[in-house]
């Protein structure tokens, strides 16, 4: 059974907002969950605070959001707790020189005893001629595709 782990003391500032959020409805539904889960683990009220397991079935969602909303808001803040963290693509780790080289191994054929090139034939061969220290035959197809570049 899930244990609460943290108090939430919510300031009449902190309160207004989660009301006005759930009220309003302007945002998305995660939000209003997230701003009904604070309002209900409110110490601050008079109100007696439900279980974890029944908060979750009042507010039809699972215990791991409330848990996961409480530790946000006690890591992080209210804002930390409504509106979680994007995650941030990476960049891409090939360039125009990158393709510019992968063409003109296309162009040189595939290697004897082969006769056409496939994604991970063309990976092992760009590997092994040393133009990139590693690369995932996932990016090499990647760059084949985005790139317009038939084997």
């Amino acid at each position: 059974m899930p244990v609460k782990k943290y108090t939430i003391e919510l300031s009449k500032e902190e309160r207004d907002i989660l009301n006005r959020i759930v009220e309003e409805s302007t945002e998305s539904e995660k939000v209003i969950m997230r701003s009904k889960i604070l309002l209900l683990s409110d110490a601050n009220t008079n109100q007696k605070i439900m279980p974890v397991l029944e908060m979750a079935e009042y507010l039809g969602t699972t215990h791991t959001t409330i848990q996961t909303t409480r530790t946000e808001h006690a890591n992080g803040g209210l804002q930390s707790a409504l509106y979680r963290k994007k995650i941030e693509h990476r960049q891409t780790k090939y360039n125009e020189e990158t393709v510019v080289l992968i063409k003109r191994l296309i162009e040189q054929g595939p290697p004897d005893g082969y006769k056409v090139w496939s994604v991970r034939l063309l990976t092992r061969e760009y590997e092994k001629q040393g133009i990139e220290p590693k690369i995932c035959h996932k990016t090499m197809g990647k760059i084949l595709k985005e790139n317009n570049i038939s084997l």
